[in-house]
């Protein structure tokens, strides 16, 4: 009869071990997926999106990215060719990012300068996605660096947009849960997109639906804008009379 509980606790001990041997899901680095669409059908992801955190520690680039797909099947597929699918995404989000990004100098030479991120030659930089956020560099030795440690690199970025945006956000209350806004908030970075918010539980929904994140702090800023027009302005102007 005493072998019955050695048995037991012999298995309890087995299953412990391998549960702590079982490889563990990455935690994802940079922000949740900031496009509206699938990247394998192009279709909108809708309200409840296969979310897929990719997994390939011999890439650090990729490791730890979360992509969102329209279907399971759409998942699978993206798995054949992952880059067929990744770089017309990158593009769109280097496209969507570059008028937010801060004006700063290269994360990993801050002496070397970049061009202007709402100028026409913002382009020519190297701009590149980790973690489904915008970097720019001067060089592709620094893209480099970068792609091998996104997590030290993005911190950098993080800062330069604190420095840009935190100076001149707008909003007294969470956009989540409408709380005021401690004298220290919890920033959440959505692609180059600062987003001040009450607690980290807050911060954690915010990544839940980025997309309506960002639309929601959109319109808070565009109902506390002053009116681009006011009552004098609006006045029709009588032309100067001829002399």
């Amino acid at each position: 009869m005493q072998k019955f509980p050695l048995l037991i606790v012999c298995a309890l001990g087995l299953a412990f071990e391998l549960g702590n041997q079982m490889p563990q899901a990455p935690a994802r680095i940079g922000c949740a997926w900031p496009l509206s669409t699938c990247p394998v059908c192009l279709k909108p992801l809708g309200a409840a999106p296969v979310i897929k955190i990719i997994d390939d520690p011999k890439d650090p680039s990729l490791n730890g990215r979360e992509i969102r797909f329209e279907s399971v099947q759409c998942a699978a597929t993206f798995e054949i060719d992952r880059a067929k699918y990744l770089n017309p995404a990158n593009e769109q989000m280097v496209r969507e990012q570059l008028p937010q990004y801060p004006a700063m100098n290269c994360v990993v030479m801050p002496a070397e300068s970049l061009a202007d991120p709402t100028g026409p030659n913002a382009g020519k930089d190297e701009n590149i996605i980790v973690g489904n956020r915008l970097v720019r560099t001067c060089c592709g030795q620094c893209a480099r660096r970068v792609r091998r440690d996104p997590v030290k690199w993005l911190a950098q970025v993080d800062k330069g947009i604190v420095a840009d945006q935190g100076a001149k956000y707008a909003l007294k209350v969470c956009v989540i849960s409408g709380a005021p806004l401690p004298a220290e908030p919890v920033n959440v970075f959505i692609g180059s997109r600062l987003v001040e918010v009450a607690t980290p539980a807050d911060a954690l929904k915010a990544q839940q639906n980025p997309i309506e994140t960002l639309t929601k702090l959109d319109a808070a800023l565009a109902a506390i804008k002053p009116a681009s027009t006011t009552a004098t302005d609006a006045l029709p102007t009588t032309p100067p009379t001829a002399k």
